[in-house]
């Protein structure tokens, strides 16, 4: 499988979120939409309400080392919106982790 690349114009992101199928669990929400290139590009958005750039980088390095350590179950062609919106902040890496895994299993993204 060829590695994952970024999601990083608007316009991948906006079709995800108009087009693609969602899940949604208590941390984070996962966006998954078939992309004609031949990777999968993964993005990561956080809500606007939460304060501190400290804070929403910190969460963003938590689930990009996830995300690099589970990069070769991804299924390829996909383009995945990864929304961060935790209840309780600092979210804890483990449980941050064990969902995003579960969220990516309900939508098809890990078999």
């Amino acid at each position: 499988m060829p590695a994952t690349t970024r999601l990083k114009l608007t316009s991948g992101f906006r079709a995800v979120y108009r087009r693609g199928r969602w899940v949604r669990g208590g941390l984070l929400s996962v966006g998954v939409l078939p992309n004609a290139a031949g990777t999968t590009r993964i993005g990561l958005r956080t809500r606007r309400g939460m304060k501190g750039a400290v804070v929403r980088n910190r969460l963003k390095r938590q689930l990009r080392a996830t995300i690099r350590a589970n990069e070769r179950a991804f299924r390829c062609g996909l383009d995945i919106v990864v929304v961060l919106h935790p209840d309780r902040l600092p979210a804890v890496t483990s449980s941050l982790a064990r969902e995003f895994l579960q969220l990516c299993k309900r939508s098809g993204v890990i078999s």
